[in-house]
């Protein structure tokens, strides 16, 4: 699936959601993303999804929120959400936040998928 919000692809059956927008702000935008990955989540047979950040420079309070509303439906699905490409400003606001400590990161979803895979 893509649309201008996002791209989704497996990769090693980990569905893989790569961001195109690079300022996640826009509070309308957040709530019809959130409507899309939830059903995305609920659906996906693998349980395994990472969410690559790579093209995001900027995410809102509202997005952060989104995010961690995400994690909590993946758990509940006995599933693994795993984040990558978080930019350096953006990664920032996670450790003030300390979602560092909730969500398992990864340098580029290349790093990421491939953990994963070591733990089948």
């Amino acid at each position: 699936m893509s649309d201008e919000l996002y791209s989704t692809r497996t990769s090693d059956g980990v569905k893989v959601v790569t961001f195109q927008q690079t300022h996640i702000l826009d509070a309308a935008t957040i709530e019809r993303m959130s409507a899309n990955l939830k059903e995305l989540i609920d659906t996906a047979p693998e349980g395994r999804f990472l969410f690559d950040f790579d093209r995001v420079g900027y995410l809102s309070s509202n997005a952060l929120g989104m995010l961690i509303g995400l994690q909590r439906r993946v758990a509940q699905r006995k599933g693994r959400l795993k984040l990558a490409g978080i930019h350096p400003e953006v990664m920032e606001i996670f450790r003030i936040t300390k979602l560092d400590t909730v969500f398992d990161i990864y340098k580029d979803a290349n790093s990421a998928v491939e953990t994963f895979r070591k733990n089948l």
